[in-house]
């Protein structure tokens, strides 16, 4: 009668199967596998093939939930003698050696528990197959450097016979190094930045699926909030300043230069930053009482240029003291003299319109067709109630001055985060409640 390998049913309880490997060869009996019978739970005993053991102390590999479909890196057969395969085998190593484990259950679903005290490993599946993509990932790299750095020499010694070996990217690479990651930005340098960037930007382009239509603009929207919620903060952060100086007018122009579409907003119309404090002409002969205008703005499409001043928001809009009994009140000296400049700037322009064009040729082109003017000053809620009134007289009568102060910008900025965030306020109207039919009098009956 022929030798016997392989695994043979022991005998069955009311709770389990249990099975035995058999080699009658080598005359070896063992326990191999529990098969609960009313329980998704299935039971392994690793073998060494030479010896009753895999490992030094890990002897039980529990399986919970798996429905006799056990998870990627572990051992299916038993003349294979179960336990994990060559991938996962590193882990079981090394928590034998280094913890002296005896058990480890594999979980379907579950929370993953490393008990010292008791000697065991409760791990899920989702867990396991990070470790198993790990660690396969750098089996594969390891053979390919070997392969590499063997092609290299070889090619070296017989550069006519092999050929030069060629760079290739290994699969998961990427994931496992973001798997290590620990999420601190210090890590990249400007190499891995710009590699990060191009990657993204080849993966948006490509035909094929790696980033969906939906998943793009998932992405944009999750960077379009960012970008305008750092932007609002910025913002918040200047409008902070309570001393009005030269330098915080210098502070306010370079954050509206570096986020130059925070100005486009003051625009019904598609306009781009031309330039920032460029020179709108009014030059004498001896060179002197050239006009700089704070922004040049253009019309994307009819190329027609407007004029925009910065001041402050701690910039006084209105004179302290009423003018005229108790509600008619002046503007400030540096609002009419806000106004009075960029209405200059844009008279000096159209005066020498020609010859700034033909002396800025290299710039894109622009026309003047009666540019607009924006004077971007004050906050209105520095303002009393008369002092108010007045400054809305005066600017809705301000012909060829559009007047924004910083605070109405600000509301506008955090209605465009509003709106980008979908979160819209709905106003809830009051249910209406319907007033009861009043029984009709009867006609009174008239006598005869």
């Amino acid at each position: 009668m022929a030798n016997f390998i392989g695994e043979k049913l022991n005998n069955i309880t009311k709770d389990k199967k249990v099975f035995f490997y058999h080699d009658d060869e080598r005359k070896i009996k063992q326990l191999s596998k529990e098969e609960y019978i009313k329980k998704d739970i299935v039971v392994h005993f690793p073998r060494g093939r030479k010896n009753p053991n895999k490992y030094t102390n890990i002897n039980k590999i529990t399986y919970v939930g798996f429905k006799n479909k056990l998870p990627t890196g572990v051992i299916k057969s038993v003349n294979f003698g179960y336990g994990f395969t060559k991938v996962l085998n590193p882990v079981a190593y090394f928590l034998d050696d280094m913890f002296k484990l005896t058990e480890i259950t594999i979980l379907k679903n579950g929370n993953s528990k490393l008990d010292l005290v008791a000697k065991k490993l409760i791990i899920n599946e989702f867990d396991l197959q990070k470790l198993y993509k790990a660690l396969d990932f750098t089996l594969k790299l390891n053979k390919a450097q070997l392969n590499s750095t063997v092609n290299e020499i070889l090619y070296k010694v017989f550069p006519s016979q092999i050929a030069k070996p060629k760079k290739s990217f290994v699969p998961n690479s990427i994931a496992v190094t973001l798997n290590r990651w620990d999420n601190s930005l210090d890590v990249f340098s400007d190499s891995d930045k710009d590699a990060i960037k191009e990657l993204f930007d080849k993966l948006s382009l490509t035909k094929e699926d790696f980033l969906t239509e939906t998943s793009l603009a998932k992405t944009k929207e999750i960077v379009d909030n960012k970008y305008l919620k750092q932007t609002i903060a910025g913002f918040k952060k200047l409008m902070t300043a309570n001393s009005d100086t030269k330098g915080l007018e210098k502070k306010w122009q370079k954050f509206l230069t570096e986020n130059n579409w925070v100005l486009s907003t003051l625009f019904s119309q598609p306009v781009i930053l031309n330039n920032n404090e460029a020179y709108v002409g009014g030059k004498a002969i001896d060179n002197s009482n050239g006009k700089i205008g704070d922004f040049l703005m253009k019309n994307k499409l009819s190329d027609n240029v407007a004029f925009t001043e910065i001041k402050t928001h701690l910039t006084t809009l209105m004179e302290n003291k009423p003018y005229r009994g108790i509600d008619v009140y002046a503007p400030s000296k540096e609002l009419s003299g806000s106004v009075a400049q960029v209405l200059n700037q844009r008279d000096n322009f159209q005066k020498g319109f020609y010859v700034l064009q033909a002396d800025s040729s290299h710039l894109s082109n622009f026309e003047t067709f009666n540019s607009r003017c924006i004077v971007l000053v004050g906050s209105i809620k520095a303002l009393t109630t008369h002092q108010k009134e007045a400054f809305e007289l005066l600017r809705s009568n301000s012909k060829d001055v559009d007047i924004i102060t910083f605070d109405e910008l600000e509301i506008k900025l955090q209605g465009f985060q509003t709106l980008l965030s979908g979160k819209i306020p709905t106003s809830k109207k009051k249910p209406t409640t319907k007033k009861k039919a009043t029984p009709k009098k009867k006609a009174a009956t008239k006598k005869k």
